[in-house]
């Protein structure tokens, strides 16, 4: 009973993930285009943070940091890194 419990929530968790995906690989997607303009202009990544105002930091830290959001992160990084590989 109590695999059939862990495994349907693995399931949603899963699905879920990959439901989440398309927009979590946009969030990386946007952030890495920020990160290649302020690279471009001679700045640094702690400089586009710097520039946030508080509100944007927070909805940074919720995407990047909740822990519901973990597989769709690591699904979607793999994604970019293999469409943008140099």
């Amino acid at each position: 009973m109590t695999l059939y419990i862990f495994s349907g929530i693995l399931m949603i968790y899963i699905l879920l993930s990959i439901l989440i995906l398309p927009f979590q690989y946009r969030y990386i997607k946007a952030i890495k285009a920020e990160e290649n303009k302020l690279k471009s202009n001679g700045k640094k990544q702690s400089d586009m943070y710097d520039k946030m105002n508080p509100g944007e930091l927070v909805l940074h830290e919720n995407v990047q940091g909740n822990g519901l959001f973990f597989l769709a992160n690591i699904l979607a990084s793999i994604v970019y890194r293999i469409k943008h590989s140099k």
